[in-house]
C-alpha cells in the first residue's frame, strides 16, 4: 500500500481509543505498519484488528514498561520510524482536576505522572532508538489549554505546558542527529469520553461558541499527526501547532470595531 507513511513502522501510545485510535487507523491506511500500545490491552487489540496492526500493552508512567515496548517493536521490526504519543486519561482530568487552591496533591501527582513523566519516558526511550537509526519523528499531543489560561485545569495545563516546552528543547537537542519532535495542541475534540458534554444541548452550545469552526473529530487531529510523521514534513521540527478550530486565535466573536462604530453613529 502506498501513502504518506508507506512501509514506515509507527507506534501509537494511547492507541486504544480517541485520537490515538484514529491515528492508528489512519497511519495504517497511509501504508504504515502500526503498533497500537495502550494500558487497556482489550482496547488496543480491537483497534489493532481494525487496522491490521499489532497490539502491545504499555504503562507510560513506568519506565520499564516503556523500555519493554521499544525493545519488542525493535525486535520485531528492526526500527521505529514514527511515534504518535497520545496516552491520556480524560476522566482523570475532567472529574478531578481543580484550580490550584483546591487541587488535591494526589491528583496533581497522578496527572503529572501520566502526562509529563509519561512523555519523558516515551521520548527518552523512543528517542534513544531513533538516535541509533539517525532518523525518526516524534509527535506529541499537548493541548490548546497549554497555550491559553483555562480556569480549573491547573494540573493538566502545567503538565501539558511542560510537554510544549520539552518539545522545543528536545527538537534542539535531537534534530541535528536526525530525530524530529513536534507537538499538536488540540482544542475540544469529539471523542467518546468528551461526548457526555456534547450530549447536553446547553453544554454543546457553549463549546461550539468557543470555536470558530465546527467541533473537531479525532481524525482531524490524527491527519495532522500523519503529516508530521511523514517525509513531507522532513523540515518540520520544534513546532507547537494549534489544531483547535480557532479556539486559541480569538478572544471573542464580538466584532468590537463594529460595535464602536455603531455606538458613535
Amino acid at each position: 500500500m502506498s501513502g504518506l507513511l508507506s512501509d514506515k513502522i509507527v507506534v501509537v501510545t494511547g492507541g486504544g481509543s480517541g485520537i490515538g485510535a484514529a491515528g492508528a487507523r489512519l497511519a495504517a491506511k497511509d501504508g504504515a505498519r502500526v503498533v497500537v500500545a495502550d494500558l487497556a490491552a482489550d482496547a488496543a487489540e480491537r483497534v489493532a484488528q481494525s487496522c491490521g496492526g499489532e497490539a502491545l500493552t504499555v504503562d507510560v508512567r513506568d519506565s520499564a514498561s516503556v523500555q519493554a515496548l521499544v525493545a519488542a517493536v525493535v525486535a520485531r521490526h528492526g526500527r521505529i520510524d514514527g511515534l504518535f504519543h497520545t496516552a491520556m486519561s480524560v476522566p482523570l482530568v475532567n472529574k478531578h482536576d481543580r484550580r490550584v487552591t483546591e487541587l488535591p496533591e494526589e491528583i496533581w501527582e497522578s496527572i503529572i505522572s501520566l502526562v509529563l513523566t509519561g512523555t519523558f519516558h516515551v521520548c527518552k526511550y523512543f528517542g534513544q532508538q531513533m538516535l541509533k537509526q539517525k532518523s525518526g519523528s516524534i509527535v506529541l499531543t499537548a493541548t490548546s489549554d497549554a497555550l491559553l489560561g483555562q480556569a480549573g485545569l491547573d494540573a493538566y495545563t502545567a503538565a501539558k505546558g511542560g510537554v510544549v516546552s520539552m518539545t522545543r528543547s528536545m527538537a534542539a537537542g535531537l534534530s541535528p542527529e536526525g530525530v524530529r519532535v513536534n507537538s499538536i495542541c488540540p482544542g475540544f475534540v469529539d471523542t467518546p469520553h468528551q461526548r457526555e458534554f456534547l450530549e447536553k444541548p446547553e453544554m454543546r452550545h457553549r463549546i461550539e461558541q468557543m470555536h470558530l469552526m465546527p467541533i473537531m473529530e479525532a481524525d482531524d487531529v490524527a491527519e495532522f499527526a500523519i503529516f508530521l510523521m511523514s517525509d513531507r514534513a522532513r523540515y518540520q521540527t520544534g513546532g507547537i501547532y494549534a489544531c483547535d478550530g480557532g479556539y486559541s486565535a480569538f478572544k471573542g466573536r464580538l466584532d468590537v470595531v463594529e460595535v464602536f462604530d455603531r455606538a458613535e453613529g
